[in-house]
């Protein structure tokens, strides 16, 4: 019965990951009417900075200060890689 249960827990929660991600594409496609298929590239780089987080003993919280810590840091450094190649139209926004 406890099998059963940890089961459907994990089972629960995996859904509710693919959820988001299914949220994140929509709400993405909504905003440009663009697939944007680097939400995937995100998602991994997330999970990279939580995973060594994860050790036996280290907290949940603490992993998920690192992963958002992480994935704060990288964001400005993404945006402007992504924005170097716009139109110089001042208009334009990235």
């Amino acid at each position: 019965m406890r099998f059963l249960a940890a089961l459907i827990v994990d089972g629960a929660l995996a859904g509710s990951i693919y959820a988001l991600i299914a949220l994140g594409f929509v709400v993405v496609y909504k905003a440009s009417r663009v697939i944007n298929f680097a939400l995937g590239e995100w998602l991994m780089l997330a999970r990279c900075w939580w995973r060594p987080s994860q050790r036996p003993g280290a907290r949940l919280p603490a992993a998920l200060a690192a992963a958002g810590a992480g994935m704060i840091a990288f964001a400005p450094r993404s945006t402007a890689w992504c924005c170097a190649g716009s139109s110089a139209d001042p208009s334009s926004r990235c």
